[in-house]
C-alpha cells in the first residue's frame, strides 16, 4: 500500500480526515478566491480541478454545461481578465464536500467502528450526492491510530482543515461582476 498522508482535526463540520494534498489544495483555493485580482493569477494559484470548477461557474463562461477538462481549455479566459470572488462563489454550491469524500476513501472497518453514514440534507436542490461520514470526535486519537496501523500517515492540523473547509467571505467586500465585461 502506498502511504497516504492524512490531515485530521476538528472543524465546523465536526471531525474530518482529509488527504493532505486535498486539504492543501482546498485551503490554497480558498485563499486565492479572496486575494487574486485576475483570472491568470487565480489560475496559477489553484489546482486545475478547482480552476475548471470555478471557470465553468463564472459569469464569463460561455461554454457547455458540465464541460470535460478538454472542453474547459477551449473556453479559458485571458489572464488579465479581472477576478472577484463575487463572480464564482455561490453559498449553495461548493467545489468540494470533504465530509462526503471521507466516506468514499476511509476504510470500511474504521467507518463501522467509529462513525456512521448519514444522508446529506439541504434546504435547496443543490444537495450533493453521497452520504456524509460522521465520526465520533471523542475518538479522534483512536481513529488516527487505527488509520496508521493500516499504513496511513496521520497528522493533526485543525488550522489547515478550517482553511480548507471554511471561506470567510462577505460579498460586499468585493466588486460585482458587470454584465458584458
Amino acid at each position: 500500500m502506498t502511504k497516504t498522508n492524512i490531515t485530521y482535526g476538528i472543524t465546523p463540520m465536526g471531525l474530518l480526515f482529509i488527504p493532505e494534498s486535498r486539504a492543501k489544495a482546498l485551503a490554497e483555493g480558498n485563499q486565492a478566491l479572496l486575494s487574486a485580482k485576475t483570472w491568470g493569477e487565480f489560475k496559477k494559484r489553484v489546482s486545475s480541478d478547482l480552476y475548471a470548477y470555478y471557470l465553468a461557474n463564472s459569469a464569463y463562461y460561455q461554454g457547455p454545461a458540465n464541460p470535460s477538462p478538454q472542453e474547459i481549455e477551449d473556453y479559458d479566459l485571458p489572464g488579465e481578465t479581472p477576478f472577484t470572488p463575487n463572480d464564482v462563489v455561490m453559498v449553495d454550491e461548493l467545489p468540494a464536500h470533504p465530509e462526503i469524500e471521507m466516506s468514499e476513501w476511509m476504510p470500511a472497518e474504521i467507518q463501522q467502528k467509529y462513525g456512521r453514514k448519514m444522508p446529506y440534507y439541504g434546504m435547496d436542490l443543490n444537495v450533493p450526492g453521497g452520504d456524509m461520514l460522521v465520526l465520533d470526535g471523542e475518538k479522534i486519537d483512536e481513529i488516527a491510530t487505527a488509520l496508521e496501523k493500516l499504513g496511513y500517515i496521520c497528522r493533526r492540523d485543525d488550522e489547515l482543515l478550517i482553511a480548507a473547509t471554511t471561506l470567510d467571505f462577505d460579498a460586499e467586500d468585493y466588486p460585482e461582476v458587470e454584465e458584458g465585461e
